[in-house]
């Protein structure tokens, strides 16, 4: 199946409103929808699905968003009932792909919605872990695996509002059943769909890198609960014990700091420190250029356009072009 009826404007909204989301069904809510978003990892996806396919807590159904891959990930697919594939003609992002999942989501009347990448692998029981809290927090997430087998301390985090900063929550804090944290990363969290429209769908405008925490932040804002259920286990394909060196990338250098400064202008609450953390991200957006060989007039100019959309309150899908 295919869908671009909704794709959106390079200068997309940020968040659709409560009010324009699909309405709730006469009956009441039930059921956990999973939404899985894609592009070319057809083996890594192969993996999630069957993990999630194993629950011993089945899922209602099992959104594969697919962001226009090119690797014949539409031929991996099961032939399952409880597995509704589409493919959107145009990739805008993993941030589009959540956005666009979890609406499908809503319009199942389901009660929860379970995010993810296709690099995620839930343990058997990860879903009926997290389900034996509910009524604790409005999202409830697990522990997040690196690939070997130490726990990811950065997909689950806290957030100081007035220095603006992100810490790993504690090693401490996983031997607790359920504690409250801040900011999660769309590594299998479990949101409650009434959380959903009373405070939006996630950005579709992020293209990827912060839109989980944004999200995770606007749930804050509500007065609506986080919490961590260590007993829930996510492998992450994507997690390392110790992260390799990577090349730079454009796009990621230009989300990295264009996201993570609109995420502190909008949720910090002192103008100082986000001037502070502002100077932060252009040090440390040109110093690693410089350290690393890649500062040329283009990548310069790149941080220049990160660093002032930022300022500016610009979101949007960028063009880097092919």
């Amino acid at each position: 199946m295919s869908d671009s009826s909704s794709l959106p404007s390079r200068r997309a909204q940020a968040e659709l409103a409560p009010s324009a989301l699909p309405a709730q069904g006469s009956e009441p809510a039930s059921g956990v929808a999973a939404v899985v978003v894609t592009y070319n990892r057809k083996e890594l996806l192969v993996k999630c699905l069957d993990s999630l396919l194993r629950q011993t807590e089945p899922l209602a159904r099992i959104y594969v968003i697919d962001n226009a891959s090119t690797d014949g990930t539409s031929e991996v697919i099961p032939a399952h009932e409880r597995v509704t594939y589409l493919r959107l003609e145009q990739n805008l992002g993993g941030a589009y792909g959540f956005a666009y999942g979890v609406r499908r989501a809503l319009e199942g009347n389901y009660r929860y919605v379970w995010v993810m990448d296709d690099d995620c692998f839930a343990e058997d029981d990860a879903l009926e872990q997290l389900l034996r809290w509910d009524g604790a927090a409005e999202a409830l997430c697990g522990a997040v695996l690196a690939r070997d087998g130490s726990f990811d301390l950065h997909q689950r985090r806290n957030f100081d509002p007035v220095r603006l900063r992100e810490t790993p929550v504690s090693s401490e804090t996983y031997a607790r059943p359920c504690a409250p944290i801040d900011l999660f990363s769309f590594v299998g969290t479990l949101i409650r769909m009434d959380a959903v429209r009373r405070v939006g769908l996630p950005v579709d405008n992020f293209f990827f890198m912060g839109d989980d925490s944004e999200y995770a932040l606007r749930l804050g804002a509500h007065g609506l609960r986080i919490c961590l259920v260590p007993a829930s286990r996510m492998w992450h394909h994507g997690s390392f014990a110790k992260a390799p060196h990577e090349k730079y990338n454009p796009r990621k250098h230009y989300y990295h700091i264009r996201n993570g400064l609109l995420i502190r202008r909008r949720y910090g609450k002192s103008l100082p420190w986000f001037m502070v953390r502002f100077c932060t991200f252009a040090l440390f957006g040109y110093g690693a250029l410089a350290k690393n060989g890649n500062l040329t007039w283009r990548s310069a100019a790149l941080t220049a356009e990160a660093l002032r959309d930022a300022l500016l309150g610009r979101a949007y899908v960028k063009d880097f072009g092919k």
